[in-house]
């Protein structure tokens, strides 16, 4: 995790930096991806204030909050932090603001389960007319018929039965 602190209207010191790093660094395992993490420290006469903006996983959360005491402002604003990463992440699993769980379809496949078997049947393609096509599949039984088609350029064709009509699909 990468972290950034500014100070403003405040010296800095390392044990306030290092105090920081800590707090903010326990959130990094919210994150599966680099995180960046921009802390301010602020000091105007007697109120103290931090604010994080925290950004990775394509999540931007910014929290902010005063008190008398820096050490105290840096531990409120990564629970709050910590409050809003949690909530973002469960939004991202599917729960929807009404607390129902929004489930995936699901799939069953079991072992049992065999795919269907796959029969290969190689058929050898003439030209012909269509008129042609259609008297040779009303003698067959086939649900479907290929054929080159001579009156479109030797294009494949099909012809299917659609209940009582034949259809003839020619290609685009």
């Amino acid at each position: 995790m990468q972290i950034n602190i500014t100070f403003r209207h405040l010296e800095s010191s390392e044990g306030l930096k290092e105090y920081v790093r800590k707090k903010i660094g326990r959130l990094e395992k919210y994150f599966e991806g680099p995180v960046e993490a921009h802390v301010i420290l602020k000091a105007e006469k007697f109120r103290k204030e931090a604010e994080v903006i925290l950004r990775g996983d394509g999540m931007d959360v910014t929290a902010r909050e005063e008190t008398q005491d820096m050490y105290e402002a840096i531990d409120l604003v990564t629970d709050v932090l910590e409050k809003q990463i949690k909530r973002l992440r469960e939004k991202r699993k599917g729960i929807t603001k009404k607390g129902r769980r929004e489930e995936p379809p699901t799939v069953n496949l079991s072992s049992e389960e065999t795919p269907p078997e796959i029969l290969i049947e190689r058929v050898a393609l003439k030209p012909m007319s269509v008129e042609e096509a259609l008297a040779q599949f009303a003698g067959e039984s086939r649900p479907v018929f290929l054929f080159l088609n001579s009156d479109e350029g030797d294009r494949l064709c099909a012809l299917y039965r659609d209940g009582d009509r034949v259809v003839l699909v020619v290609p685009e």
